[in-house]
């Protein structure tokens, strides 16, 4: 029974992700987590615990599987082995849940030991083998009461509330509490009912700039064809030709697998039509000292150059290349192994506004965005057509709306596929283009914005709070366990 209770648990909580988004099921799949876990060892909660991420991990993240079979040449049964053991060590910080030792019989303050295990499991995902923040329970609730909180204090903090309000549920539930039962009944109100307000009094609409998005629904199997890149670029030409009153166009990640060259007849046209007064952003490799590198290249009255930081595992590059699997070298993705680039980078401004780059899988990772000025825009472009029909663009689409709604920050997204989007520092999005279709997004967005809480501190209030309460749980432990002996 209680593996059939962890079956549900992890189907509830991918169903509570986009593009699903029943977002109130995170806390009923959190409640049969913990009525699992409840009266079992340490190692048969750990085990029990393994067996959730996993499965939440192989059901969320299937589209690295789509990858690799359909780009990587391996087969189905090399690419579900791989995949199977990708969620495997992906699941591993999750072992950590399974430290605590019971709701029921613990008070209410216990909770918050639980919590703060749960997230650190999370936090630990998205920094080990070079992170992976993907299916953080933080990125389900954008567009509920939580939108207060992340320009505050982040994603983090609202896994952490998450996940205590339904360890409240569970023990109120558990304990039969009359009290504890009534609070939990108005927190369920109070998440239903109550009204986002979405303040835009800091935004100052006199500034403003003008954009063309083109998402030209170009998959890989053209894209990598060369006798194709002539008929591509023509165009990308012809979408600037036809947009030159705009301040900004922006094309795609790796919109032809071509390392951008000053010299390159492919690329002359970008830099012709582009001066002081418009910009060109467009996705491109780009070569230097023989490593090749995922970019994001500014093209106005002078070049600027991004080079991608965070690579997508088994797309970009393969995990553990050089220590472990070694698989690299067999994979057919093209340049499966790139180079990343420096972690400090150089300001780039469009006359006196900064553009903060994020290139695809970087948008799941808010410590690479520096916000520094009020006058501010994000550019995030992306190559989801790796993953295909699945649910890897609508999941990448909620997390960049996350991370506008942490920075309060307009977010210009551009994908080759699809969804390419422009979404307000609300977390909104104005307008978007669905998967498997060519088009434009036109418009004006605000640059004048006030920067939020969250950009100038980041995570530090959330992980103090883990800190703190890791350190007095362990303290009363410790404090118990001097008391038996005496």
């Amino acid at each position: 029974m209680k593996l059939l209770y962890l079956s549900i648990s992890s189907i509830l909580y991918v169903l509570s992700f986009s593009p699903f988004n029943y977002k109130v099921f995170i806390f009923f799949s959190l409640a049969f987590l913990f009525h699992s876990l409840e009266n079992l060892s340490i190692k048969n909660k750990i085990k029990a615990v393994i067996y959730f991420s996993l499965l939440c991990h192989l059901l969320g993240t299937s589209w690295i599987n789509y990858s690799l079979i359909n780009y990587g040449s391996l087969g189905h049964l090399l690419s579900y082995t791989i995949t199977f053991l990708f969620a495997l060590i992906i699941s591993l910080p999750y072992v950590l849940i399974g430290l605590y030792k019971s709701i029921s019989s613990n008070n209410y303050f216990y909770l918050c030991y639980i919590a703060s295990l749960f997230v650190l499991a999370e936090y630990l995902k998205s920094i080990l083998y070079g992170g992976f923040s993907w299916l953080l329970i933080g990125h389900s609730q954008n567009g509920t009461i939580f939108d207060s909180v992340y320009p505050i204090l982040g994603s983090f903090a609202v896994s952490y509330l998450v996940v205590l309000t339904s360890l409240f549920f569970y023990k109120a539930f558990s304990d039969r509490n009359k009290i504890s039962l009534f609070f939990s009944s108005v927190l369920l109100a109070v998440y239903f009912l109550n009204p986002i307000l979405h303040n835009n009094e800091n935004t100052r609409d006199l500034d403003t700039v003008s954009y063309t998005l083109y998402q030209p629904n170009i998959y890989p199997q053209q894209s990598y064809d060369s006798a194709q890149y002539s008929l591509i670029m023509k165009k990308y030409n012809a979408i600037i030709n036809m947009n030159k009153t705009s301040d900004i166009v922006i094309f795609p990640e790796t919109i032809i697998p071509i390392p951008f060259t000053r010299e390159d007849e492919f690329f002359k046209s970008f830099q012709t039509t582009t001066d002081d007064n418009n910009m060109l952003i467009a996705g491109l490799f780009s070569k230097s000292d023989d490593k090749f590198f995922n970019s994001m290249i500014f093209f106005s009255d002078n070049i600027n150059i991004y080079n991608k930081r965070k690579l997508v595992p088994f797309g970009e590059y393969t995990p553990w290349y050089n220590s472990l699997l070694k698989l690299a070298e067999n994979l057919n993705i093209p340049l499966s192994n790139l180079s990343s680039g420096p972690e400090r980078i150089e300001k780039i401004s469009f006359g006196n506004i900064n553009i903060i780059p994020m290139i695809c899988f970087e948008s799941t990772f808010p410590n690479l965005i520096e916000s520094s000025s009020d006058q501010e825009i994000i550019v995030n472009i992306s190559n989801d057509a790796w993953f295909g029909e699945s649910l890897a663009p609508h999941q990448h689409l909620q997390i960049t709306q996350i991370r506008a709604l942490e920075f309060n920050r307009y977010i210009l997204r551009v994908t080759n596929t699809g969804i390419s989007a422009v979404i307000k520092n609300d977390g909104q999005i104005i307008d978007l283009i669905e998967n498997n279709v060519e088009g434009t997004l036109k418009g004006q967005i605000p640059t004048k914005i006030k920067r939020s809480f969250y950009s100038e501190y980041g995570d530090i209030l959330i992980l103090m709070l883990i800190f703190f309460s890791l350190l007095i749980n362990g303290l009363n432990r410790a404090t118990k366990h001097y008391e038996q002996r005496l």
